[in-house]
């Protein structure tokens, strides 16, 4: 053939040709390996196409504040002396001057009403801190535990730790660079998506891949910086790091490390192996060299397309190395099996009859592992969808240097003789095998009895899982998120929204003003005259007249001054531009009046006394701050108007804001999840809070939304299962329609298959049968596991079909297929299985389960097709 004649003229009789292409390839491609990089931002836990996602981003983020970083501190003395609050004080103060750091809440930020107790004048006029001298110590305790706004989020109830909110400055640009992308992406699935759309959509996200890197690296440098801050004040106080950009960088370390430790420990794995097996020079070699060329190229056409891995694709260096030397392995074990026959003595004969006979079972066996790893690409999951198309790249260019690379390298080796002599362990491993397959009684029950085992476990799966418990316990994401958790209100937000009704919107939209509300009984005409006095300008505020303001006087339990009547007058007080329409907010809005804040308050106290809930912040939080300003008097309508009109914009922000909507028809509820909780269901926890609010408090479905990180997360496990099912469904057609074709006969397709389908039931089982979750790291590993589990099924019964047509005896054809295919097998089996086993001294616990289990699944799959699958050939003799 045309084409076998000139690869055979290149690669064997120029092989310097193909050296040279390869080092000019590599050279070429080298500058990009400086752009391969991380990610491990909160878009690698969530699903792409989530409608949840969309209306956390549309909605939820109207009252989300920026990304927060939470520095605990717990003094060995007490947190209220002076010595502790000034160490504090000095820790406050370094980190509000870091670049990068926009705010810091503290105990020592927040204003205090009850330490002594002050009105709503003093309030807004000079707000009293902890450290103020007018401040009593003792009262302020009270208060901070007390507080519905700071218990349990700046200070334990055991008043021995508290907690440095610090906000971060928000990148504005990497913000909306996000936003059209995402934009994009939804335009994507629709029939006006336009070719000037599809561009954009990538040159956006490129741009906005670029500044994300710039952005986690500035972040990741800042968070170096308030640890070192932090180890300053470690000598007498215990001080642990918190919060979403903190997991983020130190994710992206442990990736980083996992990337250096485990690429570079397997190819000293792969090193050992190659020497205790093959023990010649040039045989140790050329492997290193084609697996580091692999892995190379593989690095810089990831930079070259600026394609980032994440937690998930972290692993994908070893595992290319792994298969990369298996495909190696494969190759050198034929040719040392021709050099012992002795039948093509010529250098060139003996590797072209290799490459000629290895071509078709190696890329049959490249080919389905491709198709494992493409299987990834329907779990809707962008970093296991990534984490596919990487390894089909990678697979693609480790089938090419296989069968280039390395036979240009193996033309400067010479045969030996006696090359094809086995070492200890193959050969106790091959010669247990024929034992087993000639006890077919037993080896049938044996293998049933796993299978029945494995079926339980399956059935016992599981997607529950903490995240905590993806950190090993001495990592300080652990001890951060459960320090958090244990001592100040949880860690995983759940967010609820609240609407108005569709009744109450559509009749606001016909009247031109809002409906009654449930519970509403009206306000008489003297009052709404009263605020009508308030429709001038700041400056004709004095409209209002002396009784309305004497009343206020008396509410608020110290009179309004002249320092506040001054106050009021100033634009500061009026948050927009038309200041009577914000007092009337309580008579035209559905939730800012009383009976709003009321069923508020209902909602709120249930949310509180669910064992799985923290700290619970809304609206009625907000109020009851003011509540306390008249010796906890409920506030009325009135109240509630003239406060939303003379709270300070600054006050604004804090206690309003994140917690209703600008027309008072939407309320935000704030829920953090305590993530160390034992047995937390999140999908039953989530159905809990709807049920309630539906049937305990009469919302109607529509009105409740419920959303944030921790529901996110949960649509993404609860994808796991159909994701599951998918991926391995879809491994299994493809690769048995492959067979097909690769054999030529249904039954022996058949046949090999069932190997495959019990080392992935046996995986999946060991993980139900232990209650080990699946993740976005375990929900890869039945199909890899076939993926790669078929090639030694692919090379048993190429041998066999080889041997069959030219003995015509079963029994024969096993055997030497076993005996001779069995040691490339065994070698390759040991290399995955060391190789994967490195995993398990990961920081990141879903990768020392990826290892552990994947390499029992490889070991399991060796004995699969060394026993089960030639009893299957001899029983029914396709």
């Amino acid at each position: 053939m045309p084409f076998i004649s000139k690869y055979e003229n290149i690669v064997f009789k120029r092989p310097f040709i193909v050296i040279a292409l390869f080092a000019l390839i590599t050279i070429l491609l080298s500058p990009y390996a400086s752009n391969f990089r991380l990610d491990a931002s909160s878009d690698s836990l969530v699903l792409e196409n989530d409608a949840s996602l969309r209306y956390f981003r549309e909605e939820v983020s109207k009252y989300s504040t920026a990304d927060l970083l939470v520095l605990t501190y717990a003094p060995a003395g007490d947190l209220f002396s002076d010595a502790s609050l000034n160490k504090l004080n000095s820790l406050r103060d370094k980190l509000i001057a870091l670049d990068g750091v926009d705010s810091i809440v503290s105990i020592l930020d927040v204003p205090l009403v009850q330490s002594p107790p002050v009105n709503l004048a003093e309030l807004t006029a000079s707000p009293q801190y902890l450290l103020d001298e007018r401040t009593d110590r003792e009262l302020a305790k009270e208060e901070l535990r007390n507080s519905e706004l700071y218990r349990d989020f700046l200070v334990s109830d055991d008043y021995s730790t508290t907690a440095l909110a610090v906000s971060l400055v928000a990148d504005d640009e990497l913000q909306a660079l996000h936003t059209e992308r995402e934009s994009l992406r939804q335009s994507r699935a629709t029939a006006e998506f336009t070719p000037e759309q599809a561009q954009r959509l990538k040159s956006v996200t490129l741009e906005y891949q670029a500044k994300l890197q710039v952005f986690q690296d500035k972040q990741a440098a800042m968070i170096n910086t308030v640890r070192g801050y932090a180890d300053e004040y470690r000598d007498d106080a215990k001080l642990f790091l918190g919060g979403l950009p903190m997991i983020v960088a130190d994710s992206i370390a442990f990736i980083n490390a996992d990337v250096a430790v485990f690429g570079g420990s397997a190819l000293l794995v792969i090193l050992i192996i190659l020497v205790v097996a093959f023990r010649q020079f040039g045989w140790v070699m050329m492997p290193l060299i084609s697996c580091f060329v692999t892995g190379y190229l593989v690095v810089c056409m990831l930079g070259l397309l600026n394609w980032p891995i994440s937690v998930v694709s972290s692993n994908f260096l070893s595992l290319l190395l792994i298969i990369t030397l298996s495909l190696n392995i494969h190759l050198i074990v034929r040719f040392r099996e021709l050099v012992e026959h002795g039948d093509q003595p010529d250098q060139i004969e003996l590797l072209s009859e290799t490459v000629r006979s290895k071509f078709v079972p190696c890329a049959y066996t490249a080919l389905t592992t491709m198709v494992a790893f493409a299987s990834l690409i329907v779990s809707g999951i962008r970093p296991v969808i990534d984490f596919g198309w990487i390894m089909c790249l990678g697979i693609a260019i480790s089938l090419l240097t296989t069968f280039t690379l390395f036979p240009a390298l193996a033309t400067f080796i010479k045969p030996r003789a006696k090359q094809n002599e086995q070492d200890v362990a193959s050969k106790a491993v091959l010669k247990y095998a024929s034992v087993w397959q000639d006890q077919i009684k037993g080896s049938t029950l044996v293998f049933s009895a796993i299978g029945l085992a494995a079926l339980y476990g399956v059935a016992n799966l599981t997607v529950e899982n903490r995240f905590i418990d993806y950190f090993k316990p001495e990592t300080e994401i652990y001890q951060g998120m459960y320090e958090i958790d244990t001592k100040l209100g949880g860690t995983t937000p759940l967010d609820i929204i609240l609407d108005a009704p569709a009744s109450f919107l559509a009749s606001s939209a016909v009247a031109g003003s809002a409906a009654e509300p449930a519970g509403y009984d009206g306000i008489d005409a003297d009052f709404l005259e009263e605020f009508d006095n308030l429709s001038g300008t700041p400056a004709d505020s004095n409209n209002v007249d002396a009784d309305f303001l004497a009343e206020f006087d008396d509410e608020f339990s110290g009179g309004v001054d002249d320092d506040f009547a001054a106050e009021f007058e100033d634009d500061d007080f009026f948050v927009e531009d038309q200041p009577s329409e914000q007092a009337k907010l309580s008579l035209s809005s559905y939730w800012y009046n009383q009976a709003g804040l009321q069923r508020l308050k209902a909602i709120q106290a249930d949310l509180e006394a669910m064992a799985e809930t923290g700290k619970v912040l809304s609206l009625a939080s907000t109020m009851s701050v003011f509540e306390n300003l008249r010796d906890a008097k409920p506030l009325d309508d009135i109240d509630m108007g003239f406060l939303v009109n003379v709270v300070p914009d600054e006050l604004q922000q804090t206690l309003f804001k994140p917690y209703i909507s600008p027309d008072g028809n939407q309320v935000h509820i704030n829920i953090r999840v305590f993530e160390s909780a034992k047995g937390l269901d999140r999908n039953k926890l989530i159905d809990v809070i709807r049920s309630m609010l539906i049937g305990d408090h009469g919302l109607e479905d529509e009105q409740v939304n419920i959303s944030g990180m921790l529901v996110l997360y949960n649509n993404m496990l609860n994808s796991l299962f159909q994701s599951q099912i998918l991926t391995l469904g879809t491994v299994f057609i493809v690769i048995f329609l492959m067979f097909i074709v690769l054999f030529q006969s249904m039954k022996l397709a058949l046949i090999t298959i069932v190997p495959n389908v019990f080392s992935a039931a046996v995986v999946l089982g060991v993980m139900g049968v232990f209650r080990i979750p699946l993740d976005l790291m375990t929900i890869t590993i039945a199909a890899i596991s076939v993926g790669i589990a078929v090639d030694n099924s692919i090379h048993f019964v190429a041998r066999f079909k080889d041997e069959l047509s030219a003995s015509k005896d079963y029994e024969r054809a096993t055997d030497v297929a076993t005996q001779n295919v069995g040691q490339a097998m065994f070698y390759t089996t040991v290399v995955i299985t060391a190789g994967f086993l490195i995993m398990v001294l990961s920081n990141f616990v879903p990768t020392m389960y990826f290892g552990f289990l994947t390499a029992m699944a490889m070991v399991t799959a060796l004995f699969a097709n060394l026993v089960m699958l030639p009893i299957l050939i001899k029983y029914f003799k396709p």
